[in-house]
């Protein structure tokens, strides 16, 4: 025992010796809003400079809250992240651009207008930027009381952009998403108050080309909190609360000699960060995907469940009109396996569906599949 201990202990200096010289270089606390503009996703389409000129004033303005996702970057060079773009873009289920979505959801172009609207969960929160001779560590953490219990499927969705990007080609990008991550790690419970909390380390940073450096002008990014979900007995899922602010800089460094010296704060954190880490790690290879598209016979599904672990299907709920004629099989789907199959229905309008599964080692997830209306191809 005393070998194993004097083993970790040895292990462990480098790290503990590494946390002391990490300090706060800036720190902000920021209030709940009490409203805030509509979120517009903008996803970057050939010939769309004149529209997003038009949403960059709305946002200027505090009419919108805009999110520029440029797509189709790696072909068009200049350096700018499009994983995240893409992958948002596969999210809504959009097949070409440009398009848009509003408070999270697909929509018209044409709907696009000036718009505030109450935040239903108020969130207070603070985002600290931690280094040594640089920005290493980025630490948002938030609270929050539910003021009812929260569905299933509320996720908080954090967004980091650039609020004015240059490209290598010197094309200028506003309000350019270079990071998003959603999060379901907090209690759904009503009444229950959620300590919620995101770390991102330097070398994710780097990868999305969010460069803080010292964190002289780290007021060039800002970072938004969307909290898209409902509550439980709600029909429709929603943007629940949106929070938006610059990163503080080093200058409003409220104590620059804020170091964090305790050693076992370190292996506290290294051991909670391996841990969530791991679990998102799980949570990616075993989640279940469902895909699908309308087929060339009218009123016809073809879908696509990919898994990750072993799941049960469970049922089938068809978004507001429309109708199933037929289900989707309950069965047992082995891991790493493709099912496919079609799904007849009736109804109009943009297409959606929520598949409930129950997930080995995972739980309970609901899937959902969102087309747009049938008739719009015609």
């Amino acid at each position: 025992m005393r070998l194993l201990l004097l083993v970790i202990t040895i292990l462990i200096l480098p790290v503990t010796s590494a946390i002391s010289d990490l300090s706060i270089y800036a720190e902000a606390k920021y209030e709940n809003r009490s409203e805030a503009p509509i979120l517009v996703e903008w996803f970057h389409g050939e010939g769309d400079e004149a529209q997003v000129e038009e949403l960059a004033r709305m946002d200027t303005n505090q009419d919108i809250t805009l999110l520029h996702w440029r797509t189709g970057a790696e072909e068009e060079g200049g350096g700018l992240p499009d994983d995240d773009a893409n992958a948002r873009m596969m999210y809504h289920n959009f097949a070409k651009t440009p398009r848009v979505a509003i408070d999270g959801f697909p929509d018209n172009i044409t709907n696009i207008s000036a718009e505030s609207r109450y935040n239903e969960v108020q969130i207070d929160w603070t985002i600290q930027l931690i280094g040594s001779s640089e920005v290493e560590l980025l630490n948002i953490t938030a609270s929050w009381k539910n003021p009812k219990a929260l569905n299933e499927v509320t996720q908080m969705h954090v967004f980091i952009i650039e609020t004015d990007a240059v490209d290598s080609k010197g094309r200028k990008v506003p309000n350019l998403v270079r990071d998003w991550a959603p999060s379901s790690s907090f209690n759904f419970s009503s009444n229950a108050t959620n300590y919620w909390n995101e770390t991102i380390d330097k070398k994710h940073l780097d990868g999305a080309g969010i460069d803080l450096g010292d964190a002289s002008f780290a007021d060039k990014y800002e970072v938004i909190l969307v909290l898209i979900g409902g509550f439980e007995g709600d029909e429709q899922n929603r943007v629940l609360s949106i929070q938006r602010e610059k990163m503080p800089t080093y200058w409003q460094s409220v104590d620059k000699g804020a170091i964090l010296t305790p050693a076992i704060l370190l292996v506290i954190l290294t051991a909670c960060i391996g841990f969530i880490v791991m679990a998102e790690r799980k949570r990616e290879i075993g989640l279940p995907r469902l895909e699908g598209s309308w087929s060339e016979e009218e009123n016809v599904v073809n879908y696509r469940i990919i898994t990750g672990f072993s799941l049960e299907v469970g049922d089938l709920k068809m978004g507001e009109g429309w109708r199933a004629n037929g289900r989707i099989k309950k069965q047992t789907i082995p891991k790493s396996t493709t099912v496919e199959g079609q799904l007849r229905v009736s109804g109009s309008g943009e297409f959606s569906l929520k598949l409930a599964v129950n997930v080995e080692e995972l739980g309970d997830w609901m899937l959902d599949l969102n087309l747009p209306d049938p008739r719009s191809n015609d």
